[in-house]
Parts: structure tokens; sequence; C-alpha cells
């Protein structure tokens, strides 16, 4: 019978509902933390938004409605490029920022920006939506060809990581070798239920928990104009992706191991770890290139890819499918070994 159907899956997955939300930190850190942490870099952004910019609109058909929009933002001065040639790769020409409309197409702008200012980005943002530029569709670069420090952006898909992450491994693996150091899973291994019926049964409360978030962050994210509401679907599927491949790693960490404080300290290095080298912090670009190789095989890094471009409407580096395909490969792996490796006891012979 298909353990979903079974009444012990059905129990089993009212208990672990019961003891996931008694755990008041694990629901915090999932939850109400990811949330905290976007309300917090929401009012970074909000508080540096004042100072005095100047700014260039180079030539476009919508040139004009771009300086009177930016020019309405308080303590913006914008005016039109006004000499013969374009600014040089890098050179400001002693502007704070200057705005590339795109020639081809009126809804799309390149923006380049000095790194120190800013706290004009939500500004330059919304004057360009006013313009019919959304900011999907707005490239922001330093005059180095690196991205400025956005602290709204950036928030977005390092919450929805954290709280992935948080669930995989604090929510998942962690109370899983909890029961196995009390001794639980070796009374659950002299009944008659079986280990898939076990581990099939976390998932349903968990990925509900993840559904929570995606539907919360994405509706932020289209809140702030940074993702068009026909695409949130897509974040769906890529959170859920991602999800999936991080339970499946929460599940392989802890298919033997049977001392949960020492599983904690682990992951709670792993984490930040993990974080760093996979792009979210840095922009790969800048990391040495040790790290970038390291970077490249771990399946962490393309969920940040996916995310980051699904939330923010960031440009993707590796191509949205690769991503997903990395991602259910990682899922596959992980959950495969995990299903292999998983025992009641750690001294149980297979």
């Amino acid at each position: 019978m298909i353990p979903t159907l079974t009444p012990a899956f059905t129990q089993l997955v009212k208990a672990n509902s019961r003891e996931l939300f008694r755990d008041g930190k694990t629901i915090f850190f999932v939850l109400l933390f990811p949330l905290l942490f976007v309300a917090m870099f929401i009012g970074i952004g909000m508080l540096n938004t004042g100072g005095s910019y100047k700014m260039a609109v180079t030539p476009a058909g919508n040139q004009q409605e771009i300086v009177r929009e930016l020019s309405h933002s308080d303590g913006f001065k914008a005016e039109p490029w006004h000499r013969k040639s374009l600014p040089e790769n890098g050179d400001l020409a002693g502007y704070d920022a200057i705005v590339y409309p795109s020639a081809t197409s009126g809804d799309r702008a390149l923006v380049v920006i000095d790194s120190a200012k800013f706290g004009a980005l939500k500004g330059i943002r919304s004057a360009l939506g006013h313009s019919g530029i959304s900011a999907s569709k707005v490239d922001f670069r330093t005059p180095d060809g690196g991205k400025p420090f956005d602290p709204i952006k950036i928030s977005l898909p390092t919450a929805l990581l954290m709280a992935l992450m948080s669930m995989a491994f604090f929510g998942t693996a962690t109370p899983l070798i909890a029961l196995r150091a009390r001794g639980t899973l070796r009374l659950l291994g002299t009944t008659p239920l079986r280990r898939r019926t076990f581990v099939l049964a976390q998932a349903p409360v968990r990925l509900a928990l993840v559904a929570v978030q995606l539907v919360v962050l994405g509706a932020i994210a289209v809140g702030l104009g940074f993702l068009p509401a026909v695409d949130a679907v897509r974040v769906l599927g890529t959170g859920f992706l991602g999800a999936v491949m991080l339970f499946a790693f929460g599940y392989l960490v802890a298919a033997r191991m049977r001392n949960a404080e020492v599983a904690n300290g682990l992951l709670a290095v792993l984490m930040p770890l993990v974080l760093f080298a996979s792009g979210l912090f840095l922009p790969l670009d800048l990391l040495p290139s040790v790290v970038r190789d390291v970077s490249k095989a771990l399946p962490t890094t393309y969920l940040v890819d996916a995310l980051t471009h699904d939330l923010t409407g960031a440009p993707s580096t590796y191509g949205l499918t690769l991503d997903w395909l990395v991602l259910l490969a990682g899922a596959v792996l992980f959950g495969g070994l995990a299903a292999r490796l998983f025992s009641w006891d750690q001294g149980e012979e297979r």
C-alpha cells in the first residue's frame, strides 16, 4: 500500500506536526526570524534614502520622461547626458549615477552608480517605475562592473535560504538525531513500521511551512516590484526543489548520527560557510579561485542563483534550467544515500 494512505503515516504526520510546533525555537527560526531579517534590511534600505544625488540620463526615446521622474524625487538632481559621446566604462564623469535606458526597449535600463551611494537605489527604482521601467528590468552596476550593496534586494533570497536551511538542519536532522539518542527510533524499529513511511511522514508539515515562507516572501517581492506577479509560480518551483534537496541532505546527516549536540555544532558551522561559498553574501567573481571552484560543486550555489533570479529579477549566472537540474540531482543523490544509510539504531546490522 502507498505509505501516504496508511493509518500509521497519518498518525505520524499528526505527531510530527505537534512536535514541530511545540518546539518554539524551530518555529521562530523558520517562520519569524526570516521575516524579521527582511524587515530589518528593508528598514536599512529606507533609512539610507536621504542625501543629495546628481545623475544623468543617456539619450533614448524616454530620456526626458526619466529625467522628469528622477527630478521629482527628493534630493535628486537629474539632467540629460549632454556630451557628444557616452562615458567610458567605469567613468561616472562626476555624477553619482548614470542611467542608460535601453535604446531598443523602453522598459529596460542599466544604472551605473557609485558603490557608496546605495541610499539612492530606492529612489531611482521608484522613479524608473513611474516612467514605465519595472524594478525587475533595472540592472544596477558599480563602475567596476560589480553589484552595488542593495539591502532590500539581498534580504529576500538570504531570508528564504536561511529558512530552508534552518528547517532542513535544525528542524529535521536534529530532531531525528535526538530521537535516536533517546532510543525512540530503536523502539520504532521493533514495530512493523517501515523506514520509508517514517521518513516520508516528516515531510508534509515541513513542506507546508516552506509554502508559507515562499508565499510571504514572494508577495513581498511582487509588492516591491522585483518580481512580476505572473512569475510568482516560478518561485514556488525553485523553493520546493531547493527544500526537497536540503531536506534530503538533512536526512542524510541524520541517517546514522546519534549526538544531537554535536550535530547542531557541525550544522551551525556548516551553514554560514555554505552560504558564503554559494555566493550569497559576496559575488562569486570577488572570491578566490579556490572558493569559486568549490562553489561550482555545491548545489546550494545553484539554489542561490535561482532564488536571486526569481525573487529580485537579477540575471541568472547558470540559467534556470541548469539550476533546477542540479537541485533535482542533489535531491536524488542525498535522498538515495539517506535511504540506504538510515538506521533505527547506530548499531543496527543491515
